[in-house]
């Protein structure tokens, strides 16, 4: 069973969240008595979206011939990195 805390509480205290989260692999995050979000483990995120290979768009968002085309070559002049 998840943890519902109010989202003031996970804003305060966000190190109690994260072990929470760690420990019971979902809290659920209310606000105004209203679910606004829900935190995963890795665990608990993977059991849920299957494995990897299986769906494609987990992989990778950018196919790799597009992704190596979109690497920087070099700096334009006048770019504030120089």
């Amino acid at each position: 069973m998840a943890k519902r805390v109010t989202a003031s509480d996970a804003k305060n205290n966000f190190g109690g969240l994260l072990d929470d989260v760690a420990t019971l692999g979902r809290v659920d995050i209310v606000k105004h008595g209203r679910l606004v979000a829900v935190v995963l483990s890795p665990r608990a995120f993977d059991s849920r979206q299957g494995p990897a290979e299986e769906d494609p768009r987990r992989t990778h968002m950018i196919p790799a011939h597009l992704a190596r085309r979109a690497r920087v070559l070099e700096w334009p002049s006048g770019s504030d990195d120089e």
